[in-house]
């Protein structure tokens, strides 16, 4: 199923966001007083709602490139990660990206794909629907994430990145294409990814946290290490020890609750830091520069 974005409702959405992160913080973060419609929050940026004549977008603002080629780089790797993930047996969301020239030759650009049904996220699904439908739910998730990753693919899969349409889980959050070559190394533009921290400590964060960040998405185990963890951080850890039994019948080394619960702990201190540092560049941007903080920050997170 193909798209097209309308071009000039896009232009539209991207001022309304130069206007908000103009704005008091609370309009920067979708909060209550905001003219921007949220769909959803990540750790990283928010899923701005687009309503045309074509129908309704989910569309996620992307870090700014400095000059074309390195967006464009960035296309050709997210047309790739979706042409791998498809290949793999994923259904995954149709993806347009949209982009257009910003101050001093940057790309703004955003991931746009057509708005599914909020009721059919798979981490609402899990805490509206009984326990035979969510041990099905899991089975079919694991044979995807079986399927699809691999060194050289990864899978960030955590509850909230996935749709059950008629029946059929359509994964949604391609956003960061995960590919690594041959070495090992990240095919992704990670420093591009790191510009919404502290210029001065960009590199040092890089380097601390990337390989925590990013390792545990090319293997079985960590993908379903991660997924089960965030599912403390969607107050779904009743559903641990089922799917725990199912997951642990297809891997070598099994997966404990205590395993589960210290890594979420690790990952939430992780993510609270990001986000710390994130908030002081901000006031920095404001107080200091006397300039508009230039990323859509997520409100603070309830771990």
């Amino acid at each position: 199923m193909t798209f097209t974005v309308p071009h000039t409702a896009l232009a539209r959405l991207e001022t309304q966001v130069q206007d908000a992160l103009r704005a008091p913080d609370d309009n920067a973060r979708g909060g209550a007083n905001s003219t921007l419609d949220v769909l959803g929050y990540g750790e990283i940026t928010l899923v701005l709602r687009l309503r045309t004549a074509e129908g309704s977008f989910a569309c996620k603002r992307l870090p700014a490139f400095p000059g074309q080629d390195r967006f464009d780089r960035y296309r050709r790797s997210l047309d790739e990660y979706l042409r791998l993930l498809t290949e793999r047996g994923l259904t995954v969301a149709p993806t347009e990206v949209w982009h257009t020239r910003g101050p001093g030759g940057r790309v703004i650009a955003y991931c746009v794909q057509r708005e599914l049904p909020r009721e059919r996220l798979c981490s609402r699904l899990l805490h509206t629907q009984d326990e035979t439908w969510a041990k099905n739910f899991f089975a079919r998730f694991l044979d995807g994430v079986d399927a699809a990753v691999h060194p050289g693919l990864g899978l960030d899969a955590q509850a909230s990145n996935w749709m059950d349409v008629g029946g059929e889980l359509t994964y949604l959050d391609v956003t960061t294409p995960l590919m690594r070559d041959a070495r090992g190394r990240e095919r992704l533009d990670v420093r591009l990814f790191f510009t919404s921290l502290p210029w001065i400590l960009r590199d040092a964060v890089r380097v601390s946290m990337a390989k925590s960040i990013f390792d545990k998405f090319y293997e079985t185990r960590g993908v379903l290490l991660d997924f089960l963890g965030n599912l403390h951080k969607e107050r779904l850890g009743a559903l641990i020890p089922a799917f725990l039994e199912q997951a642990n019948a297809r891997l070598e080394k099994p997966l404990t609750a205590d395993e589960v619960a210290a890594y979420y702990r690790g990952d939430a201190r992780m993510w609270e830091l990001i986000q710390r540092l994130r908030a002081v560049d901000r006031f920095w941007h404001r107080t200091v520069r006397r300039k508009p903080y230039p990323f859509l920050l997520p409100p603070p997170v309830d771990r």
